[in-house]
């Protein structure tokens, strides 16, 4: 585990009042900045003469690497996780989601065009395939073929990668052969745990793998880990086992086939686990426009947590009328939280209909705000008195029908 500031302070002078106490030399003005600084990674402990041989053990220990970042080409990277919990801390490189496909399969070239053309929008983000596992006799052309279209190549067989794939059943044949690598000077390695056994001892074995390296620091087992889903089970089985396989702790997932349903599901779960967990998914705060509305179109508002807004969004877009909508600068929270929280307030809410430049835009003066916020509606008339303040729906999917009535 890291070291916290106060873990380290313990062993300082300015701790035990003793000869060096917030002396300065290592740059710092108090042994506990200095502390601070270095748990942050902000400092070198080198920079302290008073540092004691266990703390420098116990920092040597703490600085070691818990999970190798791997580039598997210019712009994907895999690996460099720090916590074993999302809620720890958060997570880095999101899983890499990559299709098997034979290099002398007949149908290689119009496969690799189905997979290069895939892409899905959710919550304001693009997804495509990370990456093809290439095998077959041709790899050399076929792999150039594919970074062509921008995506990874990963492959045992390509001579251009600069990693090496160690394959092992299980858990202690993959750290046998990964001690050996490091030992021959290999640096960049990724660990495949092959497909061999039940999905439960694979999950097993993976968990395994993770806490070695996140909390053991276990130099053989600090790389990231690979598996290859066979194709002898049916695409609901794939779904499932891709599914678990992201949550406990494939880094890289091999598909079998290209299925768009299939990609479609297991991206829309890696958003949900690779999302910042101190850092809600927001949009940007300001006046949007759907269907090019008029100057009496309605006004509806809402928070500006990603989710709300896009779930708003698809509903206005699916109107045959214009609209607007109001999206408060709330941190990034639900519409009940950021009230809870007195970031959706009736002085906010006045304070972004007069500075986003709506009176502007529109001749109406009536606004719809969240059915969730019924209770605010009084606050919100006094706060703005020359607006009619309207309670609206609760459910997204409410508002066409909402609309139609008023």
């Amino acid at each position: 585990m890291n070291l916290t500031g106060m873990q380290i302070f313990k062993y300082l002078p300015g701790a035990k009042k003793s000869e060096g106490t917030n002396c300065k030399q290592c740059g710092c003005p108090t042994c506990m900045a200095y502390a601070l600084k270095l748990a942050k990674k902000q400092a070198q402990i080198q920079q302290c003469p008073y540092i004691p041989q266990e703390l420098k053990e116990k920092f040597n220990e703490a600085s070691k690497i818990q999970q190798h970042e791997i580039k598997l080409s210019e712009t994907l990277l895999t690996g460099g996780e720090n916590v074993m919990y999302r809620h720890d801390k958060t997570f880095v490189n999101p899983t890499v989601i990559a299709i098997s496909l034979d290099s002398s399969d007949k149908n290689f070239d119009e496969k690799l065009e189905q997979i290069s053309n895939y892409e899905i929008e959710r919550i304001g983000e693009k997804f495509k395939v990370d990456a093809i596992y290439l095998t077959g006799n041709n790899i050399g052309e076929a792999a150039e073929k594919i970074k062509s279209k921008n995506i990874a190549v990963i492959s045992h067989d390509a001579n251009d990668t600069s990693y090496v794939i160690i394959k092992g059943k299980n858990i202690d044949a993959i750290e046998e052969a990964a001690a050996k690598a490091i030992a021959e000077g290999k640096k960049d390695i990724v660990l495949e745990l092959e497909y061999h056994q039940p999905l439960k001892k694979i999950v097993q074995e993976l968990t395994l793998i993770r806490r070695a390296a996140i909390i053991k620091r276990h130099e053989p087992l600090t790389y990231p880990v690979m598996v290859k889903i066979p194709e002898n089970i049916n695409v609901y089985g794939i779904t499932a086992a891709a599914s678990v396989l992201l949550c406990r702790y494939a880094n890289i997932i091999v598909l079998p086939f290209f299925d768009a349903a299939l990609l479609s599901s297991i991206f829309t779960l890696r958003q949900n686990i690779y999302t910042n967990p101190q850092k809600p998914l927001q949009v940007e705060a300001k006046v949007y426009e759907f269907n090019e509305p008029d100057k009496n179109a309605p006004i509806l508002l809402t928070t500006n947590f990603a989710l709300t807004y896009f779930a708003v969004a698809g509903e206005l877009e699916s109107l045959p009328f214009g609209s607007y909508l109001v999206v408060t600068p709330s941190d990034g929270m639900s519409v009940l939280t950021a009230w809870s929280a007195d970031k959706f307030t009736a002085e906010l809410v006045a304070r972004s209909v007069k500075n986003f430049g709506l009176l502007e835009k529109v001749n109406t003066r009536k606004i719809i705000i969240p059915g969730l916020l019924s209770h605010m509606r009084d606050e919100l008339q006094e706060a703005m008195p020359d607006w009619e303040i309207v309670t609206g729906t609760i459910e997204a999917c409410q508002i066409p029908e909402f609309l139609k009535q008023e």
